[in-house]
């Protein structure tokens, strides 16, 4: 039995195992709860086993489920890649492209790169997911985003199916508001450090992991976070407001010298990594793809020269 006879019941079933119930997954599909259990039906039986249980509230995979969904998701995203390298021999001006980036990628260097993709091709749409690692990075390798400009992992950490491309490397160092009362001093203490309240972006468990091994090395306690944001923006705002730390990418208080933010002299940086570009190789010879990522690796050169 070939899965690719059932290719059209796989994205019924991708909907339902991401949103938990036949009748929200019908609402997404804008199909009827009957057509949709039926789908189900047929592909449990074509495959021979069940891939949900029946709980009384909603569905849940079965462990046959769990191993078919990133297969399911990876011929998805095949047959996106499909539509989408079909348009690179139409010149690649209409379509969308889905991009994804970190923090510092998408508050300094993604936006201008997606205003001059699309003076170039001003049909094609864009959607920006911007966010930690842990957000963008599934979605990429599940085939929902088609690039993402981040800190890069290993490239054996890496799905065969994507290409790793690195620019330059940040450091993650501790930041305040300009008027913070360490800001000016020689040398901080990660003693000094302890004793003023720490915000965080997007709950970022890798930086706050660096963050606690930082204050342990220099015999220091762990600081006392008593702030989380989804936003980077509300995150400069606090810090400009108050006397909170946090750590940010170096690049990214060096790209925007009237941010109001600046650098704490702690003895060393919180965290060092490679950043980059991560790209479906599917898409390597789709245009927008390739210029977006030489628009951005331009504007990553010349701030790395700064």
């Amino acid at each position: 039995m070939s899965i690719l006879r059932d290719a059209p019941l796989l994205r019924h079933f991708v909907a339902v195992a991401a949103e938990g119930s036949v009748s929200a997954a019908a609402v997404k599909l804008a199909i009827t709860q009957p057509a949709l259990t039926k789908s189900i039906h047929k592909l449990e039986t074509n495959m021979g086993v069940k891939l949900f249980e029946r709980l009384p509230r909603g569905m849940a995979l079965t462990s046959y489920g769990r191993t078919l969904l990133p297969h399911a998701r990876r011929i998805q995203a095949e047959c996106h890649f499909a539509d989408v390298e079909m348009q690179a021999f139409r010149g690649g001006r209409t379509g969308r492209l889905r991009v994804g980036a970190g923090p510092f990628f998408g508050a300094a260097l993604v936006p201008g790169a997606i205003a001059q993709l699309q003076e170039r091709y001003p049909r094609l749409d864009v959607e920006i997911v911007v966010g930690i690692n842990d957000v963008t990075h599934p979605r990429l390798f599940d085939g929902e985003l088609d690039i993402v400009f981040s800190g890069l992992p290993e490239a054996t950490e890496l799905p065969p199916h994507i290409d790793r491309r690195p620019f330059f490397e940040i450091e993650s160092r501790v930041v305040a508001g300009e008027r913070h009362p360490l800001v000016g001093r020689k040398a901080v203490t990660a003693t000094a450090l302890g004793r003023f309240p720490w915000a965080i972006y997007q709950q970022d468990r890798e930086v706050v992991g660096h963050l606690y091994e930082a204050m342990r090395g220099e015999g220091a306690k762990a600081p006392r976070i008593t702030t989380e944001t989804t936003s980077l923006t509300t995150l400069i705002q606090l810090l400009k407001a108050g006397h909170h730390l946090s750590c940010v990418a170096d690049a990214l208080v060096v790209a925007y010298p009237d941010l109001g933010l600046a650098f704490i002299p702690f003895a060393r940086p919180i965290h060092r990594y490679p950043a980059g570009a991560l790209v479906h190789r599917s898409l390597e010879r789709y245009a927008p793809v390739r210029l977006l990522h030489e628009y951005v690796s331009t504007a990553a050169d010349k701030l790395r020269r700064r």
